[in-house]
């Protein structure tokens, strides 16, 4: 039972208003399919059209010219607390932007191939 026949019994009344709220309940369920669609289609698209913000950014770009580094290195570099590059650095491996490798005591971070496209896609890539 739909809503519109779910009112009908409760408020008889509302029997002259019939054609509206079956229209309304109609539309609401179209509403709800196209919403389905489209968050399917939004899914499909936002690996390619992913924004880092600054922090991550400086990031990618210390790892490009500087061939990979650990946290210490980059917050230094970056004039970032340590704790924001950890948390930077957990995402971009995460998202595969960056590879981690096991250095001694700290991980060693390199730029990965989704990394590197990035960066060239926005022309920030200064070496091919």
């Amino acid at each position: 039972m739909g809503v519109t026949a779910e009112l009908l019994k409760q408020v008889p009344a509302a029997e002259k208003f019939r054609p509206q709220l079956e229209a309304l309940e109609a539309e609401i369920e179209r509403l709800k399919a196209e919403n389905a669609d489209l968050r399917i289609e939004l899914a499909r698209f936002i690996d390619r059209w992913e924004t880092l913000d600054g922090d991550a950014l400086d990031t990618l770009l210390y790892l490009s010219r500087c061939e990979g580094g650990n946290a210490v290195e980059i917050a230094r570099a970056n004039k970032v607390n340590i704790q924001i590059v950890e948390t930077y650095l957990k995402q971009l491996v995460t998202g595969e932007y960056v590879h981690a490798h096991a250095n001694g005591e700290a991980p060693h971070f390199a730029l990965a191939h989704k990394g590197r496209w990035y960066l060239k896609e926005r022309g920030l890539l200064k070496s091919a």
